[in-house]
């Protein structure tokens, strides 16, 4: 079963994205590392959580109907039972739905993990190895629903962190709207022009690989 990454970005996509990260690296010497990750974490708490909330609210059930409408000669215990049971197997599956598993996680504990794994991100693909650390980290994370992006420390305090924040909503906007891809190439020409307000020269290095990064974890 193909990925949420299958889905919203093809071939077509990907290339697009690399021939925009290197047009938009040609007016400036900082490098750009647009990173896609399918998920920040398994989330494994997820499904148990679900399960026992579907149980407790289906064993709830049971007695309520035990309780209105009798038995039916069966012992009021094995109808609390049946609706544990149901309960269980009725929270688990929701459990596999994107928009109740981000519910169950909560928002804090996804900014945490979109934020560790971005770090991750950061330093697996060394965005810290540019000859005046002026590298700009584009991430996404899909499932979280999260957007960071994050500049190297030679840019990051000349440039508020506003102005990434507003970098980020655009490609989260861009996401909502059905266009993963424009928003991503709109992005990383909004970066190369705020490094290049800033001063950060033209070079024909490139340092960092163009090539957009795509994990399926």
């Amino acid at each position: 079963m193909a990925g949420r990454i299958d889905t919203l970005f093809s071939e077509a996509d990907r290339d697009a994205i690399r021939a925009a990260t290197a047009e938009a690296e040609r007016a400036t010497s900082g490098e750009l590392v647009v990173y896609v990750v399918e998920r920040c974490d398994n989330h494994p708490e997820v499904a148990w959580k679900a399960a026992l909330l579907g149980g407790a609210v289906g064993a709830m059930c049971g007695a309520l109907g035990v309780r209105v409408f009798g038995g039916w000669g069966a012992a009021d215990y094995v109808w609390v039972l049946i609706g544990l049971q149901l309960g269980l197997l009725i929270g688990w599956l929701a459990s596999r739905f994107g928009g109740v598993a981000r519910r169950l996680v909560g928002d804090e504990e996804l900014e945490s993990r979109a934020e560790g794994r971005a770090a991750e991100a950061f330093v697996e693909e060394q965005v810290f190895a540019t000859a005046d650390r002026t590298g700009v980290l584009v991430f996404l994370a899909l499932f979280e629903h999260r957007v960071l992006v994050l500049p190297d420390q030679g840019i990051r305090d000349r440039v508020s962190a506003g102005a990434w924040d507003d970098i980020a909503a655009s490609i989260a906007k861009g996401i909502r709207a059905g266009a993963p891809a424009p928003a991503l190439i709109e992005a990383v020409g909004r970066c190369a022009e705020i490094l290049s307000e800033e001063g950060v020269p033209a070079d024909t290095a490139n340092e960092l690989s163009n090539e957009p990064r795509f994990r399926d974890e």
